[in-house]
């Protein structure tokens, strides 16, 4: 009996130094998906208002703290598909695709970024947003042709998204962003119409009283 109780010391003193193990890598997951998702903000308002270089030093921050801490989690599997590390991700992936978009005009695929189809799919879903916000501010500059440009990137994004019919087991939020993706692009688009329709007003109108 005595032998068995060893036994049984023995196996909770190793689950337990298990369990901690996986609780300190939780806890700094959780810290650094944190600061993760806080840099990636600061970079998509970086580029918002044009600080450029600001943006640059960012994203090589991020890239560095993304490859590190998922090569960290690779001795935590259940830490490494979890929903906490996603979310992280899918906010690292909407930065470097707007950043990429934006400053290369180009996307960078899920290869390119190193990054699980997931977060990569949650993280283009949440670009639409930004790319709006982005045309705003074209607008206002009267780029209307540029601002046009963009919208096809969104009105692509959404045309093609809502065709992926998964459960949020597979993809958590999917039909959620998909449809904010729609609303987005249906607003943006009447919108475009509308001041577009306005400017060419303005200038016919601006052409008859310089012949006047």
């Amino acid at each position: 009996m005595r032998d068995i109780k060893n036994e049984i010391r023995t196996t909770i003193s190793t689950i337990n130094s298990f369990l901690k193990e996986k609780d300190s890598a939780r806890e700094s997951l959780i810290k650094k998906t944190r600061d993760i998702i806080r840099e990636a903000g600061y970079a998509i308002t970086d580029i918002h208002k044009g600080d450029l270089d600001s943006a640059r030093s960012r994203m090589v921050r991020l890239r560095a703290e993304v490859t590190e801490l998922t090569n960290n989690l690779r001795i935590h599997p259940e830490l490494a598909y979890s929903n906490l590390l996603y979310n992280a991700l899918a906010e690292y992936a909407e930065a470097e695709v707007f950043y990429a978009i934006i400053i290369n005009e180009k996307l960078p695929t899920p290869k390119d970024l190193n990054l699980h189809p997931v977060p990569y799919l949650q993280g283009l879903l949440d670009v639409v947003g930004e790319i709006k916000r982005y045309t705003l501010t074209l607008l206002r500059n009267r780029e209307i042709d540029k601002a046009w440009k963009y919208f096809s990137i969104i009105e692509t994004i959404y045309e093609l998204s809502k065709a992926l019919e998964y459960p949020d087991a597979l993809v958590p939020g999917l039909r959620r962003k998909v449809d904010i993706a729609r609303a987005v692009t249906e607003n943006l688009r009447a919108f475009l119409i509308d001041i577009q329709s306005r400017l060419e007003l303005i200038d016919k109108l601006q052409k008859l009283e310089s012949q006047e």
